[in-house]
């Protein structure tokens, strides 16, 4: 994803400098192709935000994981999405 495309979605049009640039980093890195590592790279993200003291949105969180899942087989991202799914739920 290239800055224009995060500029045009509406998610992502009101972000702080700070949380823009996280999310521009974590963005740039290299995508996965199984659930698992996908999983592991979003919970990394999540710490790196939590001690920054950074919250993201709903929207926001799918946004980045359909990101995540763009290069993954389609039965992967299926277990990609089931796994958000029960994480949601537990919440």
């Amino acid at each position: 994803m290239n800055s224009d495309e995060m500029q045009n979605n509406p998610a992502f049009q009101n972000l702080s400098p700070e949380k823009l640039q996280l999310l521009m980093n974590f963005m740039g890195q290299e995508k996965s192709n199984s659930a698992k590592d996908m999983m592991a790279l979003l919970m990394t993200f999540s710490g790196k935000a939590k001690d920054q003291g950074i919250q993201f949105s709903v929207s926001e969180t799918d946004f980045i994981a359909e990101h995540l899942m763009e290069s993954m087989p389609p039965a992967q991202r299926q277990r990609a999405r089931m796994i958000l799914n029960m994480m949601r739920r537990k919440r």
